[in-house]
């Protein structure tokens, strides 16, 4: 049950991400300290554009409902609403509907009912040009200005909500609410400014406990953060064990996916903790004050993808000192002879596929940037390559890597080195199919006329059920 004071929110955030795991012992105690609702964010960008073009998900099935399933049955015992962000990871139409299915599995398992509220955020295309013709949209971080060709060529658009959706749902009366492709912060926000909490604390409540144990110590640990917020600022702690929460390891969040410490920018406007002070309370609490939050025209985040093709690719190691220390030239010969054997034996121009190294232990992370380039690598001995092909279908790109795989072993010569047993293939088979590749094509803003535009609203009471029960 919740607290009857208006003035503050408790809230339990239970994991980093839904499937990621957390300690039940926590969890039960977070439950015994009367939150006012429980929320999780289910998804990410982090990953990368694959799962959005596949509506795919990171965690699969059982790993998602072990972590709902006590999210669900905890929230409807004490009877608070769960909110649920980005559920089914990416926001995708598909993904949302797979992840409300594990919740009504659930819930037909248990012999319970609930209402259920869902908030899609997949996007027609003909609503995205709407925005692009009339001059609504803009890039961001350095992006160029969206065409309707970048829109037309997109697998998937979704747009990400603020809190106004879920305060709608809650409206509405829903107990548990999933909502597609959202911000991380304002999963957590969006009860404490229905309740009419100040936005700066409530913002940044939201952005500290998104990840849930992420701002704990030590990291791993597993346990729930509970918390409280007020028009002042906002406590949390970890609950049910040992560790704790630190000035350093709350503030760190603010960094968190954030070029800045000190502005975040969300739909309705802009997040500043230039001027906010942290306070150890004492072992396990912080206490945050002084974030202030200013309204500006209200938008969203597009994000979107493109298939580029389908990629193979083959993982090995070279250790040869003569190898490692041209290791440039000898990827380079092996990708010049990669273009002349797909001419003249497969009959391949290079305008049907692309091929290339990532050279992990020299510039796969930095590329053109890695600081250990004008030193010359001094004290590397041993390089992983990643050989990788990319094509309009997957038999091409397995093609294109499996005849590079001679040219690893003994088909490039380099000083001082035999010409066989060059490479140290990590698996066998050695070449992998990785599947459909895709790449952010849309990662822009977009104006809206009213916080609820884009967004669709579904409302469901499920039906009782008798309590399945399976006899071991």
């Amino acid at each position: 049950m919740s607290t009857d004071d208006r003035s503050r929110v408790r809230f339990v955030a239970p994991a980093a991400v839904m499937g990621g795991g957390f300690s039940t012992k926590s969890f039960r105690a977070a439950l015994q300290t009367k939150p006012d609702f429980i929320a999780c964010d289910a998804g990410s960008t982090d990953w990368g554009p694959y799962y959005l073009g596949a509506a795919a998900s990171w965690a699969g099935y059982r790993q998602t409902r072990r972590d709902l399933e006590r999210m669900v049955i905890g929230a409807l015992d004490i009877g608070v609403p769960l909110l649920i962000g980005s559920a089914g990871f990416t926001g995708s139409d598909a993904g949302l509907t797979w992840f409300r299915g594990i919740v009504t599995d659930i819930l037909a398992a248990h012999g319970r009912t609930a209402r259920i509220a869902t908030i899609r955020t997949e996007q027609p295309k003909d609503w995205v040009l709407g925005k692009v013709r009339s001059g609504q949209t803009w890039g961001l971080d350095g992006r160029p200005e969206l065409t309707e060709a970048d829109v037309e060529r997109a697998t998937r658009i979704v747009a990400m909500m603020g809190p106004e959706p879920y305060a709608e749902a809650l409206d509405a009366g829903a107990q548990i609410v999933l909502a597609g492709r959202s911000s991380d912060a304002a999963i957590y926000a969006a009860v404490p400014l229905l309740r009419g909490i100040a936005p700066g604390p409530a913002w940044h409540m939201g952005k500290t406990v998104e990840c849930g144990y992420a701002i704990e110590e030590p990291i791993g640990a597993g346990e729930c953060i509970v918390g409280e917020v007020d028009d002042e600022g906002f406590t949390v702690r970890p609950v049910g064990g040992r560790s704790r929460c630190t000035v350093r390891s709350v503030a760190a969040q603010m960094l968190y996916e954030n070029a800045t410490p000190y502005l975040l920018r969300e739909p309705p406007g802009t997040l500043d903790t230039s001027a906010a002070r942290y306070l150890q309370l004492d072992d396990q609490s912080v206490r945050v004050v002084g974030a202030t939050f200013t309204p500006e025209p209200y938008s969203v985040r597009l994000e979107g993808v493109e298939q580029l093709g389908y990629r193979s690719m083959c993982l090995f190691g070279v250790r040869d000192p003569a190898v490692v220390a041209n290791v440039a030239d000898y990827t380079a010969a092996i990708t010049d002879l990669v273009h002349r054997t797909a001419r003249d034996r497969y009959g391949l121009d290079e305008s049907a596929y692309t091929f290339g190294f990532r050279r992990y232990g020299y510039d796969a992370v930095l590329g053109a940037a890695e600081p250990n380039a004008a030193t010359g690598y001094a004290g590397c001995y041993e390089i992983g390559l990643v050989a990788e092909a990319v094509a309009a279908d997957q038999e091409i790109a397995h093609e294109i890597v499996s005849g590079a795989m001679p040219f690893f072993m003994h088909g490039v010569r380099v000083p001082g080195v035999a010409n066989s047993a060059n490479g140290a293939l990590a698996y066998a088979p050695s070449v992998v199919d990785v599947g459909p590749v895709f790449t952010w094509s849309v990662w822009h803003g977009a104006a809206l006329e009213h916080p609820m535009e884009p967004f669709t609203l579904e409302i469901t009471d499920t039906a009782a059920v008798e309590k399945v029960t399976v006899n071991a």
